[in-house]
């Protein structure tokens, strides 16, 4: 499975360095995701059982930094995405236009990652649902919880956003208003 590992580091490396290149705030982004997706699986492990990978793949029980990273990169993709095509767009409706790429990129590494078996979903959370697949093992209720997850992800993001960077915007602002 060190296949599975290393596709998923050296996409996410790759997909960075061209971020970068683009924009140098997209490493600061990256991180703050990378941190916020890590916290919610932490929270929402139980959900399901991550499996089958190296052992250095793994942070604690169930939850791996190789998937975080994975996500991570799924996210800033579609965050540099919407921001390349729709520059435009208010803060408010990039937000949502960020969740179109990442529910698409999210099922597409939901059907890898169910397919290889590194993630299978506990019994009891298979009892209460649809039992309607959505594409190979992925339930159809996959289109309610990675928008829902991500919702978390990007708002976690746009709130350090905020705090890191939208106070040098504002001691900005001000000196230039006294400036005048």
């Amino acid at each position: 499975m060190v296949l599975f590992e290393a596709s998923i580091i050296l996409l996410s490396v790759v997909f960075l360095l061209i971020l970068t290149k683009v924009d140098e705030k997209y490493l600061s982004k990256y991180i703050i995701i990378f941190v916020g997706i890590l916290l919610f699986q932490y929270f929402t492990q139980a959900l399901w059982v991550v499996g089958g990978m190296e052992k250095w793949a793994y942070l604690y029980l169930g939850v791996s930094w190789v998937i975080t990273l994975g996500r991570a990169s799924m996210v800033i993709v579609s965050i540099a995405l919407v921001d390349l095509y729709f520059p435009q767009q208010s803060e408010r409706a990039k937000f949502w236009l960020y969740l179109i790429p990442i529910v698409v990129l999210g099922i597409i590494g939901e059907v890898i990652s169910t397919s290889t078996g590194t993630i299978r979903y506990h019994q009891e959370l298979i009892n209460i649902l649809s039992g309607i697949k959505l594409v190979g093992q992925v339930p159809i209720e996959a289109l309610l919880y990675i928008p829902i997850f991500m919702i978390f992800v990007l708002s976690f993001l746009k709130y350090w956003e905020k705090n890191l960077w939208g106070k040098t915007k504002r001691i900005n602002k001000l000196k230039r208003r006294k400036r005048k």
